[in-house]
């Protein structure tokens, strides 16, 4: 877990982390394809409002076991949110989907969305 937030901290430092459904959902529309991360305590409304993207190939989801809401705020610094993306193609979303799917069925993965 402290790898994962590490990840996400040079990520945001970076500026290539998207977080907050609104900005999520700006960058898919711009055709930018993310890895989109979401906490575990997310709602079903962000799940939808991501799922078509997720059905047209344009984003891979990954929810985050053990990262709550509160977790990204008091780690973070961004609020509580629950929703998080960075572009597919950095190496950085590597690193993430890695650390987010080990030892996870991407199948199980897959149909959370």
């Amino acid at each position: 877990m402290r790898r994962l937030f590490e990840i996400l901290g040079m990520a945001h430092k970076a500026n290539i982390l998207v977080s907050g459904q609104t900005r999520v959902k700006n960058e898919l529309r711009r055709g930018n394809r993310l890895l989109v991360m979401l906490t575990e305590d997310h709602s079903r409304n962000v799940m939808s409002a991501i799922a078509g993207y997720h059905e047209r190939g344009r984003c891979k989801v990954v929810v985050m076991k053990g990262v709550t809401r509160n977790s990204i705020a008091n780690q973070l610094g961004l609020g509580r949110t629950q929703i998080l993306a960075i572009p597919e193609k950095n190496g950085l979303a590597e690193k993430i989907e890695a650390l987010v799917t080990e030892g996870v069925d991407m199948n199980e993965q897959d149909s959370s969305v």
